[in-house]
């Protein structure tokens, strides 16, 4: 099945009960290459990773954060590497929605709604699948553009 004709079900379980994930290889490994992959990040040369711009829920200054991503028909899947208690989610539930930076391109989305793991993982790249199962992530998120309704 190709990514952009997935049908994204919700997921029963709400993601505000995943378990954190701070610390452990794959966290030291994101807090060390957050630099490097922040520029290259939603662009073109990249597409592994998108960029979410969110605004901070107490600060209100807009911020980007890098993230697997990948498109589907009905807007984005997004991999919660590290959990729900992840700022830049929080920010997105709380405004809303915000913005992807995917391929060069900007796409304004709504509020993230959780996904159950074998349905968004394989909206993803093989490659991609093969190092979130290696990586353990069972976390994702669909968030889609305005006016997209499934």
């Amino acid at each position: 099945m190709r990514a952009d004709q997935l049908t994204l079900q919700p997921a029963s379980t709400p993601v505000d009960n995943a378990r954190p994930r701070f610390g452990g290889i794959l966290w030291q490994l994101a807090r060390r290459t957050s630099a490097l992959a922040m520029p290259l990040a939603g662009t073109r040369w990249f597409p592994v990773f998108g960029l979410v711009v969110h605004r901070g829920r107490r600060s209100g200054i807009e911020r980007g954060t890098p993230v697997a991503v990948r498109r589907s028909g009905n807007g984005f899947v997004l991999a919660l590497a590290f959990g729900a208690q992840v700022d830049w989610y929080r920010n997105l539930v709380a405004a809303g929605g915000g913005r992807i930076r995917w391929r060069g391109r900007g796409y304004p989305v709504g509020a993230p709604a959780l996904v159950d793991r074998e349905t968004a993982i394989a909206a993803f790249h093989p490659i991609q699948r093969l190092f979130l199962r290696l990586g353990g992530i069972d976390g994702f998120i669909v968030v889609r553009e305005p006016g997209m309704d499934r």
